[in-house]
């Protein structure tokens, strides 16, 4: 008799615990569309302030206070629906309500506003202009009509030739008037921008006359983003781009990587780390297939590169390695100069003719901070390099924080650079070029935005992008996925005179494929080789003076 009671109490509490969970999934959606009302209110206030007051002007004066409320319900009813339409589906009210609506005010908002922003930014000029009038002639005059001239004076404005929005940028294409340069729009945009309330700017170039000026109206780049495993290996691999992380705009953006070198400048925690195993994890799969290698330099103790060491054909953490590993990629561009002479210029890489790809991760310790020999060795065989390798299917990424000449002085050498978060405008012009300071203010990237960097397009012009994080664990993963096929034990200076012999190469339980160059291993433990015994030096007695002579001393005394 006792059980039938209890079970009616189970029953009833968990109805009513499932009618709590109820009441307060129902309470929390209603306070989401609320917020989403009073929010969607406070973007139309001019809307619903003219509902209110000719609700008002209804309900009082008139003493119709029926016709006021049903106004004012139809009124605030397209906000309750967006409110609902955007709590239910927001990727639908995006896409097709608040979209539209907001590029649709941005692009009415330019053309108004445009004149008056001209004259404030200084764009525009005043001139005084003779303008002629016609009139009827008075009767006792034989002509019909006669004309006056007066001088006015009118705003002369550049040409606002069209405005386009696409996703959360607006485009202001405008064109120079008559005594004006390219350089006067170019340094109106951050007024443009700070009219706008835009959060970032650039400027591209179309003609000597035209220019567009993007304006990014919402921030894409406030949050990072975690990159992800690459994808399997297929038939379609390729090891010209790698892509890095987004553009400002929201788009991918891809780093050009077979025939270019690359050279990454940023201060401390600016996010080097994020370029650098963008690359190298970008390229594993490729590295999988042996169509690229990847050759390791890090005087940092191996603290970065050795969290992949996997993906590498070869990693140096000495001084003296690094420059061994140098001479054996001069080696490679020498011996790939002498088969490609004539019959190509470009490299395609291939399994087992692969492009070599070399990764510095802090190239100050090798050509500012080393010994004298060991710097002079080494910016000689980087040079070389970076001069003959492009072409020939060896490029290099270089990572540092100092960007000024004495620590970097092949800086001109590369190809393409990258400005992360930098400490001066006089940094910024030093990687990006003249005249960038203002354009790519890479001085004034937010340290809370490590992987943020400016970068010089194709075009000429200047984007802002931001590099997806590589957390220590993905590292680890992608390196024991997509593994070397090579990997070389060591390697020593290359000496044309006496080629490698076949015994001398080690590799650590893998296939080398036969088109591989080879490399010698060093007979001796990992550090500086050991150097010869001195030889003692001959001491010779000097001549006695001709004074001792004169004052009677021997040889001794002399």
């Amino acid at each position: 008799m006792s059980a039938a009671p209890a079970v009616g109490v189970r029953g009833s509490a968990s109805v009513g615990s499932r009618a709590a969970r109820l009441a307060q999934t129902a309470a929390a959606s209603g306070y989401d569309i609320a917020r989403l009302w009073f929010r969607w209110m406070a973007r139309h206030s001019r809307f619903v302030f003219w509902v209110v007051l000719v609700a008002a002007l209804l309900a009082f004066p008139l003493a119709d206070p029926g016709k006021g409320r049903a106004l004012v319900v139809l009124g605030l009813v397209p906000g309750l629906v967006a409110a609902v339409w955007d709590w239910g589906w927001p990727v639908g009210y995006e896409c097709f309500c608040a979209g539209p609506s907001r590029r649709w005010g941005w692009r009415h908002r330019a053309r108004r506003i445009w004149p008056k922003l001209a004259r404030e930014c200084g764009l525009s000029v005043q001139r005084n202009v003779r303008r002629r009038s016609w009139s009827l002639a008075p009767k006792r005059d034989s002509r019909l009509l006669v004309s006056t001239t007066s001088t006015a004076s009118e705003w002369v404005h550049p040409r606002l030739m069209d405005v386009l929005t696409k996703g959360d940028t607006l485009t202001l294409r405008v064109k120079a008037r008559i005594g004006q340069t390219l350089e006067d729009l170019e340094k109106a945009a951050p007024a443009f921008a700070a009219a706008f309330s835009a959060v970032s700017y650039r400027v591209k170039v179309w003609t000597p006359s035209v220019l567009d000026v993007d304006l990014v109206m919402r921030e894409a780049l406030a949050h990072p983003a975690e990159a992800e495993v690459p994808g399997p290996l297929g038939h379609d691999l390729s090891v010209d781009t790698v892509t890095l992380g987004r553009r400002q705009d929201g788009t991918p953006w891809a780093l050009q990587i077979r025939g270019r070198h690359t050279l990454v400048v940023g201060c401390s925690g600016s996010g080097k780390g994020s370029m650098l195993w963008g690359v190298c994890g970008g390229l594993a799969p490729a590295v999988r297939a042996d169509l690229v290698r990847l050759w390791g330099v890090d005087l940092k103790r191996g603290v970065e590169v050795m969290m992949g060491r996997r993906l590498f054909t070869t990693v140096a953490i000495t001084p003296t390695d690094a420059i061994a590993t140098l001479r054996r990629l001069l080696a490679v561009v020498e011996e790939r100069g002498r088969s490609m002479a004539g019959v190509s210029r470009l490299h395609v890489p291939r399994p087992g003719d692969p492009l070599h790809v070399l990764v510095i991760d802090e190239l100050a310790a090798l050509t500012a901070y080393a010994d004298a020999d060991t710097k002079r060795e080494a910016s000689r065989l980087l040079s070389e390099v970076l001069t003959q390798g492009r072409a020939l299917g060896v490029v290099v990424l270089a990572c540092v924080q100092d960007p000024r000449k004495e620590v970097v002085g092949m800086r001109g050498l590369f190809t393409q650079t990258i400005a992360l978060r930098l400490r001066s405008p006089e940094e910024t012009r030093m990687v990006l070029g003249d005249g960038t300071a203002a354009l790519a203010p890479a001085h004034r990237l937010s340290p809370a935005a490590p992987g943020s960097a400016w970068v010089v397009e194709e075009d000429g012009s200047l984007d802002r992008v931001r590099a997806d994080f590589w957390p220590d664990e993905l590292v680890r993963h992608t390196a024991a996925t997509f593994p070397a096929l090579v990997v070389e034990d060591g390697v020593v200076p290359f000496e044309a005179a006496a080629p490698p012999a076949p015994e001398a190469s080690r590799h650590a339980d893998v296939e080398t494929s036969e088109d591989a160059p080879s490399a010698r291993v060093q007979d001796f433990p990992t550090g500086r080789k050991p150097r010869s015994p001195r030889k003692p030096r001959t001491r010779q007695s000097r001549p006695a003076t001709a004074a001792a002579d004169a004052g009677g001393l021997g040889p001794e005394a002399a």
